[in-house]
């Protein structure tokens, strides 16, 4: 059957990646309120988890955009620790575009979706700008032009795709 996966039904896999992931949440949470200290971690802790679980369902049902949307929690979540770990927070919009830059890559990769490629690369290249901006190295006036050359960029490739 269609339905199934090793006699299992689909379904049954998802509501038990939920309750997993749920319990997940729930020991991280009290550990990041109880031992670390931390207050904002629980939120993106709860990102991890619900982006995982979305990364199952997508691959369960086959589901693009909530492989996309899933991607981008688990990103968003994995940053900030990675940021936490090594005390860059000031820097962490950079990843915030680098996990929407990330998710649109993986899913033009696992579903053949060329569009989400040009998306990526844009996102990229906003990055970098991003990146000179926060260093002081260019000022905002050249930041919001990259921006507005890499959306024109991305908005002429939409519409002339076919």
């Amino acid at each position: 059957m269609r339905g199934r996966i090793f006699t299992i039904k689909k379904t049954t896999i998802l509501r038990l990646s939920f309750i997993v992931n749920l319990l997940f949440f729930i020991a991280s949470s009290l550990i990041s309120f109880l031992v670390i200290k931390d207050y904002n971690l629980c939120f993106f802790m709860f990102c991890f988890f619900i982006g995982f679980h979305l990364i199952i369902k997508s691959i369960l049902f086959k589901f693009d955009s909530s492989f996309y949307f899933g991607a981008l929690l688990l990103f968003i979540g994995i940053f900030y620790v990675y940021c936490l770990l090594l005390n860059i927070l000031p820097y962490y919009s950079l990843f915030v575009v680098l996990s929407f830059s990330l998710s649109s890559y993986l899913t033009g990769y696992v579903y053949k979706q060329i569009y989400h490629y040009y998306l990526s690369f844009s996102l990229f290249f906003v990055n970098i700008g991003l990146l000179l901006y926060l260093i002081n190295l260019i000022s905002v006036w050249i930041f919001l032009a990259i921006i507005l050359t890499v959306v024109i960029l991305l908005l002429c490739k939409y519409f002339t795709m076919k």
